[in-house]
C-alpha cells in the first residue's frame, strides 16, 4: 500500500510541473530510444538465432592462402570431398556454387540467380520443401541433374501458387529442368536473391586430385553434438598435412610456400562481416549519450529537490522518517523513467528506420530487425536502471538534508548546501567530457571518410553506365560466340546516340566480385620459400579502358586489329614496379595453367592500377588483363562511357541488345558512381550516425551548462545584490558567472580530450588517412564545443548581471 500510495503522489507531484515533466521524459526517450534502436540492430544481427535449426551450429569452411594474401578461397572439389568424408566434427557438409540463368519461355527473358548445390545442403540446413521433396542423392549423378527446388516466391511468380506444380518444367538456359519441390515462405539460402536450387553433380574427372586448385565452390558444414570449431579446425589442418604429404614436390613446395590450407569459420560471423565494429562502436556511443541524459536529468531532479526542501522537510518533521522520503524520490525518478521507456520506443523505432536507411543493416532477409519483445526488455531495462542513476543522487541529498536547518530558513531561498552544488558541477563535468568524445570520434570519422572519398579508383567514374549480362553455354559456350557477341554489342552500344565508348569487363569494379590465380613470370624464379606471383585476373577488350579512361602508361592495349587467337596480356603498373622496377614489363611473358606447361602470354602494355573493391582499399596485389573471348566466361558487363545521363542510355541499350540476343537480358544496370556510393556505405553510415548522436550530445551538454548556470544564479540573487550594492560592476558580475561555468567546461573538455584520445583505438579499424591522434580534430573540437559552452554560459552570466540589488536585498 505505502508503494500505491508513494506512485499516486509521485504522478500529483509531476503532474503540478508539466514543463518539468515534458523535459525530463524528452530527454529519457531520445537517450533510452537510441539505444533500443541500436540494441535492435545488434539483438537482430548477433543474438537472435538463425531461421534453421541449431543454426548455431552451421559453420562456413574456406582454402586459404595467407602468404599470397588471401584469406578465404572457394573450395576445390577432392578438398570438399576429403573434409565430408574424413573430418569427424562434422556432422553434414554441402558444398555449392552460384548459377545465374536465363530463363526463357515465360514472357520477357528474366535473368534468375540459382543455386547449384549438393543434395546435402537441405540436410545440413535441416529444411525441408514445403512442396513436393529436395534434391536427392540420385539428382548428384551427370545425366540426372535437370531437376530444381523453387523458392516460395518464384512458385508465386511462374505458376500463381498452384498447388500441381511438381513435374512441371522450367527452360534455364535453353535446357529443361523439372520442377520436384517449392521451399516454404521465408526460407533464404544463402541470400534472398537466390530463387531456386539445383544439383552439383560431379564428374570423375572432378573429383581426382587434378582438380585442386580448381576453387569457385563455397562450403557450409554443420558442427556435429559436442563438436566445436577449435576441433574441424585441427580435423581439417590434419587433412591437408596428410594431403601434403602424398603430393607431388612441386605441389606441396607450392602449398608451403603459399601457407595453404583450410579454415572453418562460425556461419553468422561470415553474414555479418564488417557490420560487427561499427555496431559496437555505435552501441558504446549511444550509452554515452544515455549517460548525458542521465546527468542532464539528475541535476533538474537536484535542482527540483533542491527547491522541495522545505516540503519534504516539513513531512519529515511530520513523521515520514528518511527512508521513506528517499523512497518516494526514487519512485518519482523511476516512474519519470518509465515514461522516458514508453516514448523512447517511438524514438526507437524511427531511429531503426534510420539506421535501415543510412545501410547499417544487413541486406540479407536471414535477419529479422525489429522491435520484438527482447528490445522491449531491453528498453525496459534501461529505463529502470537510468531511473536508478539520475534518481539516487537527488534522494541521498535530500536524506542528509537537517530538518531544522531548513525549517530555520524559513521562506528564504536556499543552494541546497555544497554536496549538491558539487554533485551538479560534478555532472556537468562529465557531460562536457562525454560530448568531447563523440565529438572527437565523430570529427574522425568525418575527416577519414573525407579522405576516402579524396582517393582516386584509377579511372573517371563520372559519365560511366554498366550492365551485366548473362550468356548461357548455349550458344556463347565458345570463345569465338563470345569473341562475336561482344564485337556486336560494342559496336551496336558505340552507335548509339551520346555513347562515345564502349567495352566489356569480366569483372566490374567495385561490384563485389573478383577473380584471382596464380601465374608464373618467365626467367623469374621466386625465392626460397617465397609463393608464385598471384594477381587479379580480368579479361577485357581494348574499348574497357578507352570507356573508364583507365591511362594507359606504356606499349598500348588491346585492339580490334589484334589476332583472336594471339595470347597477350595487359598489366597494372603494380606488376611492372614490382616484377621490373629496373627495366620494361612489356615484351616480357606471363605463364598461365601451371608450372609444366604454361600458356604464355606476351604483355603488349601497362596501365594504371584500379581500385576494385574500394576507395579505401590500398591496392598491394597486381592485375593483370587477357583478351576478352579468349575463354567462355558466362557473366560479363558492358561499360558505357556516355555524354550526357547514364541513365538516358539504358533503354536504348536494352532494346540493341534485344536486337541482337532477345533472350540475353540485362541486370544490374548501374552507374559507377553508384557502385562506388555502395562501397562507402559501411563507412558512411557509422560516421553519420556518430555524428547525430555527437551533436544530441552536445545540445543535452549545452542544456545542462545553462541549467545548472541559471539555477546557481537563481539560487545567489541576493548574494549578488550584495556584491552589485557594493560597487560590483556589471562586468564583474559576468566574470563572476562565466569563469563559474568556464572551470567546469574546461575541466570537462581535458578529462573528455584525454579520454577520447586514450580510447582511439576503438575507432582505429574505421579510420583511412588520419592519425588517432590527428590535431586538427582535437583543436576544432576545443574550438567549437567552447564556442557553445560559452553560450551557454553566456546568458545565465547576463541574466546575472541584470540583477537589481534593490529587488535582491528585498528578496532576501
Amino acid at each position: 500500500m505505502n508503494v500505491l500510495h508513494d506512485l499516486r503522489y509521485a504522478v500529483r507531484q509531476l503532474l503540478r510541473r508539466p514543463g518539468f515533466l515534458i523535459a525530463v521524459v524528452l530527454t529519457l526517450a531520445l537517450g533510452i530510444g537510441a539505444n533500443a534502436a541500436i540494441f535492435s540492430m545488434i539483438n537482430g544481427l548477433m543474438l537472435k538465432p538463425l531461421p534453421y535449426p541449431d543454426g548455431d551450429r552451421l559453420v562456413a569452411v574456406y582454402n586459404t592462402y595467407p602468404k599470397m594474401g588471401l584469406p578465404n578461397a572457394g573450395v576445390s572439389i577432392p578438398d570438399y570431398l576429403d573434409r565430408r568424408d574424413r573430418a569427424e566434427a562434422f556432422e553434414a557438409v554441402a558444398m555449392y556454387t552460384w548459377d545465374a540463368s536465363n530463363l526463357t519461355g515465360q514472357g520477357r527473358p528474366e535473368r534468375l540467380l540459382a543455386l547449384r548445390t549438393t543434395p546435402s545442403l537441405f540436410d545440413v540446413l535441416r529444411v525441408s520443401p514445403a512442396i513436393g521433396r529436395a534434391l536427392g542423392e540420385e539428382h548428384a549423378e551427370p545425366g540426372n541433374d535437370r531437376v530444381a527446388v523453387l523458392s516460395h516466391g518464384l512458385w508465386q511468380q511462374l505458376f500463381g501458387g498452384r498447388e500441381d506444380v511438381v513435374g512441371r518444367d522450367l527452360v534455364l538456359d535453353g535446357e529443361t529442368f523439372e520442377v520436384i519441390g517449392v521451399m516454404p515462405p521465408g526460407f533464404v539460402f544463402p541470400n534472398q536473391q537466390v530463387r531456386l536450387w539445383i544439383p552439383f553433380a560431379f564428374t570423375p574427372e572432378q573429383m581426382s586430385d587434378d582438380e585442386r586448385g580448381t576453387e569457385y565452390s563455397n562450403m557450409i558444414g554443420r558442427l556435429a553434438p559436442g563438436a566445436t570449431v577449435d576441433q574441424a579446425q585441427q580435423q581439417v589442418d590434419r587433412i591437408h598435412e596428410l594431403n601434403k604429404e602424398r603430393a607431388p614436390a612441386g605441389v606441396a613446395e607450392f602449398w608451403t610456400n603459399a601457407g595453404f590450407g583450410g579454415r572453418v569459420v562460425d556461419y553468422r560471423s561470415e553474414l555479418i562481416g564488417e557490420l560487427r565494429g561499427p555496431l559496437m562502436l555505435l552501441q558504446v556511443a549511444v550509452a554515452l549519450v544515455l549517460l548525458i541524459a542521465c546527468a542532464n536529468v539528475a541535476n533538474l531532479m537536484l535542482a527540483r529537490v533542491t527547491a522541495r526542501r522545505r516540503e519534504l522537510s516539513v513531512r519529515t518533521a511530520l513523521g515520514a522518517g528518511k527512508r521513506r522520503i528517499t523512497r518516494q524520490l526514487l519512485v518519482e525518478s523511476l516512474l519519470l523513467a518509465l515514461l522516458g521507456g514508453l516514448a523512447g520506443l517511438a524514438v526507437a523505432h524511427f531511429g531503426l528506420q534510420l539506421l535501415l536507411w543510412a545501410g547499417l543493416g544487413s541486406t540479407n532477409t536471414l535477419f529479422d530487425i525489429d522491435l520484438d519483445g527482447s528490445v522491449l526488455l531491453f528498453a525496459l531495462a534501461s529505463a529502470v536502471l537510468t531511473g536508478i542513476l539520475f534518481g539516487i543522487a537527488p534522494a541521498l541529498t535530500a536524506a542528509r538534508t537537517s530538518t531544522a536547518e531548513v525549517l530555520k530558513e524559513g521562506g528564504r531561498s536556499a543552494s541546497g548546501g555544497t554536496s549538491s552544488q558539487r554533485i551538479r558541477a560534478l555532472l556537468v563535468v562529465a557531460q562536457v567530457a562525454v560530448a568531447a568524445m563523440l565529438l572527437v570520434g565523430a570529427g574522425l570519422l568525418i575527416r577519414s571518410f573525407l579522405a576516402v572519398q579524396s582517393e582516386s579508383p584509377g579511372f573517371t567514374q563520372q559519365g560511366v553506365l554498366t550492365a551485366q549480362l548473362s550468356l548461357p553455354d548455349d550458344p556463347y559456350g565458345e570463345p569465338a560466340a563470345v569473341r562475336n557477341l561482344r564485337r556486336d554489342l560494342v559496336e551496336r552500344a558505340e552507335g548509339l546516340p551520346g555513347i562515345e565508348h564502349a567495352g566489356m569487363i569480366s569483372t566490374t569494379p567495385f561490384s563485389g566480385g573478383n577473380s584471382q590465380a596464380s601465374y608464373t613470370i618467365e626467367g623469374y624464379e621466386p625465392a626460397p620459400g617465397e609463393s608464385q606471383p598471384h594477381g587479379q585476373v580480368r579479361m577485357a577488350d581494348g574499348g574497357y579502358f578507352r570507356a573508364m579512361e583507365i591511362p594507359v602508361l606504356e606499349g598500348r592495349v588491346f585492339d580490334a586489329s589484334d589476332d583472336p587467337e594471339a595470347r597477350i596480356a595487359v598489366v597494372d603498373e603494380i606488376f611492372a614496379e614490382r616484377y621490373f622496377p629496373d627495366s620494361t614489363a612489356v615484351g616480357q611473358r606471363i605463364g598461365l595453367g601451371g608450372d609444366e606447361d604454361p600458356m604464355w602470354h606476351t604483355v603488349i602494355g601497362v596501365v594504371g592500377t584500379v581500385r576494385h573493391g574500394g576507395l579505401d582499399e590500398q591496392p598491394t596485389k597486381e592485375t593483370y588483363y587477357l583478351p576478352f573471348g579468349t575463354r567462355s566466361f558466362s557473366g560479363p558487363s558492358l561499360v558505357l562511357r556516355t555524354s550526357m545521363a547514364p541513365s538516358a542510355a539504358i533503354e536504348p541499350l536494352r532494346a540493341a541488345i534485344a536486337e541482337i540476343d532477345p533472350n540475353l537480358p540485362l541486370t544490374r544496370v548501374r552507374t559507377m558512381e553508384e557502385l562506388i556510393d555502395l562501397s562507402l556505405q559501411t563507412r558512411r553510415a557509422p560516421m553519420l550516425l556518430l555524428v547525430v548522436f555527437a551533436a544530441v550530445a552536445l545540445v543535452l551538454s549545452a542544456v545542462g551548462i545553462y541549467g545548472v548556470l541559471a539555477y546557481s544564479v537563481s539560487q545567489r540573487t541576493g548574494e549578488l545584490g550584495v556584491r552589485m550594492a557594493l560597487g560590483a560592476r556589471v562586468g564583474d558580475v559576468l566574470r563572476l558567472v562565466l569563469r563559474q561555468g568556464g572551470t567546469l567546461v574546461a575541466i570537462g573538455l581535458a578529462a573528455g580530450i584525454a579520454l577520447a584520445l586514450a580510447l582511439s583505438g576503438l575507432i582505429g579499424a574505421q579510420l583511412h588517412g588520419v592519425s588517432r591522434f590527428d590535431p586538427l580534430v582535437v583543436v576544432g573540437v576545443v574550438a567549437f564545443l567552447g564556442a557553445v559552452a560559452a553560450v551557454a554560459c553566456l546568458l545565465p552570466a547576463w541574466r546575472a548581471a541584470r540583477v537589481d540589488p534593490i529587488e535582491a536585498l528585498r528578496e532576501e
